[in-house]
């Protein structure tokens, strides 16, 4: 593909995912700083990194789940990040034929395994997920496994999961992760380290490995943040000083090898498998409105809350989901129109349209 080209629907995608519809007022600051570490689209990073790590059968684990109002009980988490986290999945078994094993809170595992079939997954036993692959029939697997939140206990499974599933990638959506003490935020700068899974030691482990890991995130205090600590620290409420005993803000300490901000994590994945599908010629790596509304219906009827209003309702981060269809929408118009004939033809101009890399 010509990489003009595709530089050019990387950086239209980025845009997108990274309006600040719900005003927060960070993801511009967000964005700025890890493009510039980046170097080009954070899609296209992802998607690129993706493409050439993983292998037809081959595993990707992906973190995700952030327990909300924990103080009231475990068992209630966002919808901002399960959603994300089944979507890309799907884009990368429809692309890469890769076998997604999903990490979440135990107590959360229920509403994961809901919104994972929500997505067009059979959820199985990692074995029979992997296994489904060489079915003469077609069966379309996954899994969701739970993943200990004690930090020693967190490090030995990690090295276990690497060992057993030789995953090619290990991804974090909308995942807590920990400051220089140790300490995991929420964005209002409340300590929830108790309550999550320590997935930050699974991707230390993966990068000693030499495993690609990729952050996703929307507000500063997420999984792959620490690539751009200092900037969460000089720009994010409670980026420098928490409102905890710590006293160390939410930026967390460990980078992941690549970054993608979005103004929601969703849509942050949403993009990845936008660029991904434009990336392999797969137009169905990204999936459409239905199975979105679907997917964030069927999360909500399994608990999970937009942890902006509280209430357990088909949205994310305060946006309803007429919001969340219109950007797949017009992710899937990109899409279409990359690979539409006309697309393809520019691709093949010497130069092509967009920027140069």
């Amino acid at each position: 593909m010509n990489s003009s080209f595709l530089y050019g629907v990387a950086d239209d995608i980025d845009r997108l995912i990274t309006l600040d519809v719900n005003r927060r007022g960070v993801i511009r600051v967000l964005y700025e700083a890890a493009r510039e570490r980046m170097g080009k689209p954070l899609v296209l990073a992802a998607a690129e990194a993706l493409a050439g790590a993983i292998s037809p059968g081959s595993t990707v684990l992906i973190a995700t789940g952030w327990p909300d109002r924990p103080w009231i009980t475990p068992e209630i988490g966002e919808l901002d990040g399960p959603p994300g986290a089944a979507l890309l999945g799907r884009g990368l078994h429809r692309a890469l034929n890769a076998v997604p094993i999903f990490l979440i809170e135990d107590e959360l595992q229920p509403a994961m395994r809901a919104t994972a079939r929500a997505a067009g997954f059979a959820v199985l036993p990692p074995d029979q997920a992997i296994a489904s692959c060489e079915s003469p029939a077609p069966l379309h697997a996954a899994s969701v496994i739970g993943f200990p939140k004690d930090v020693s206990q967190a490090a030995a499974e990690a090295e276990r999961l690497l060992k057993l599933y030789r995953p090619r990638a290990v991804i974090a959506i909308e995942k807590g992760g920990a400051n220089e003490k140790g300490v995991i935020h929420n964005a209002r700068g409340m300590d929830t380290t108790r309550h999550m899974a320590k997935i930050d030691e699974l991707v230390k482990a993966a990068r000693r490995a030499g495993i690609i890991t990729i952050g996703i995130g929307d507000g500063g205090n997420e999984i792959g943040m620490g690539l751009i600590a200092d900037v969460v620290r000089a720009h994010v409420p409670f980026g420098s000083r928490c409102v905890c005993p710590c006293g160390s803000g939410i930026a967390p300490a460990v980078p992941t090898d690549v970054l993608v901000t979005a103004s929601v994590s969703n849509w942050g994945a949403y993009g990845v498998s936008a660029c991904l599908a434009v990336l392999t010629g797969m137009a169905d790596a990204l999936h459409n409105e239905a199975m979105e509304s679907r997917t964030l219906r069927e999360a909500a009827d399994a608990g999970l809350i937009d942890g902006n209003t509280g209430y357990v309702d088909p949205g994310a981060d305060g946006l309803p989901v007429t919001t969340h269809t219109a950007v797949v929408t017009l992710l899937a118009q990109l899409v279409a129109n990359a690979l539409s004939p006309q697309g393809l033809a520019l691709q093949r101009r010497p130069g092509g349209p967009g920027q140069t890399p």
